[in-house]
């Protein structure tokens, strides 16, 4: 059987991030290792995602947005679905160096 070929995108992500992912985030298991993978790590890491995952990524935080959560978390959540959308958009997910 062949592999679909996928678009992948080099996400990095704080370590806050990561765990929102992770509990908010519902990913495939493939990512949920890679973000447990860094679990520890206070490094800014790189996640790679393919489209179908980022997307379905990105609806899923949506859903714990206007679902399950409110107030700071859910800022939170908006932020960081902010920036996976902006990656999706335009296929880049690394952070701006200042």
């Amino acid at each position: 059987m062949k592999e679909l070929d996928r678009e992948v995108i080099d996400v990095q992500l704080f370590p806050e991030e990561r765990s929102l992912l992770l509990k908010y985030g519902y990913p495939f298991e493939r990512i949920e290792q890679a973000l447990k993978h860094y679990e520890l790590s206070k490094a800014i890491e790189i996640v790679p995602l393919d489209c179908l995952e980022l997307a379905h990524m990105i609806g899923d935080l949506c859903y714990s947005i206007n679902k399950r959560t409110s107030g700071r978390l859910q800022a939170k959540l908006v932020e960081l679905c902010d920036r996976l959308e902006a990656a999706e958009r335009y296929g880049d997910g690394m952070l701006d160096v200042i």
